[in-house]
């Protein structure tokens, strides 16, 4: 989650860095050699992403270090996408099913309010029509209760709602993870080992029962990327990555660009999502 374009703001999301014109390109010529690799001539047309912020970080693409047995859990983890910009063409989301994504999770409300964002529910719709399973966030956490009636018929639907803990935002309390699962919908924090700790405060050990959503994009392998929420190699904090509290997925790159549209590129683990 990043610099991106949210109903005409632009604002600093989660997770996502800007990436300079460079990084953009060499994005695009790598995902191409993602498994399910995309023919040129047969992009759809998508909302365009807004123009990165000059400065910024280029991404460098080392490989990911063995890991033991790393094929043994492939199987076990699919790629998702998270979001916070404007998609308006179906096809997108077709295109992004046959490239073997199959979570799509969006920011749900306008950026720095808790109202509602016109655009939840037709790109939920969406993503739904084109097979993908769906997820929402807020960037603000305490917007959790309108973050997830925003999604209005689609409620139901949810793999999750992830109250997001970062850098620049508030701590999660247990009456907003209590609050979530009142409605039915199950809680993760998302949040990273550089972040969590800073933010909580005395509170940073009292959370490891809420599955984690964790962030470390630190070694990623643009070339043959495959979906494993393990890689990298998962750091101890707050009383996750231990044994019962492993994390279900790890946000592995920020605002990679995909068909015109800035996402951020997810492994979570299969067996946690299981709402139909």
């Amino acid at each position: 989650m990043g610099a991106l374009s949210v109903a005409g703001a632009v604002a600093t999301s989660p997770s996502v860095s800007p990436g300079t014109a460079a990084a953009v390109e060499h994005s695009e010529r790598s995902l191409a050699r993602l498994d399910t690799s995309i023919e040129a001539s047969e992009q759809p047309a998508a909302a365009q992403e807004p123009a990165p912020a000059e400065g910024a970080n280029t991404v460098a693409a080392p490989e990911v270090a063995p890991q033991g047995a790393v094929e043994a859990r492939l199987a076990g983890s699919v790629k998702a996408i998270d979001s916070a910009n404007p998609i308006t063409d179906p096809a997108w989301f077709t295109q992004a099913y046959a490239d073997g994504f199959r979570l799509y999770v969006m920011h749900s409300v306008m950026w720095d309010s808790c109202t509602a964002w016109d655009r939840t529910v037709p790109q939920l719709k969406m993503a739904l029509d084109a097979g993908l399973m769906i997820a929402v966030y807020t960037r603000d956490p305490r917007c959790w209760e309108a973050g997830i009636a925003a999604t209005g018929p689609y409620a139901n639907r949810l793999q999750f709602f992830a109250l997001d803990v970062e850098n620049g935002g508030v701590p999660v309390t247990r009456a907003m993870v209590d609050g979530v699962a009142s409605t039915g919908v199950r809680p993760i924090i998302y949040s990273g080992s550089g972040m969590w700790d800073g933010l909580q405060g005395a509170t940073a050990g009292s959370f490891s029962d809420v599955p984690l959503w964790d962030t470390d994009t630190s070694v990623f392998p643009f070339a043959g990327w495959e979906p494993d929420h393990l890689a990298p190699a998962p750091v101890a904090y707050g009383g996750w990555n231990a044994p019962g509290t492993m994390r279900i997925a790890n946000q592995q790159q920020f605002e990679f660009s995909y068909n015109g549209v800035a996402i951020d590129l997810n492994s979570f683990d299969a067996s946690f999502l299981t709402v139909p």
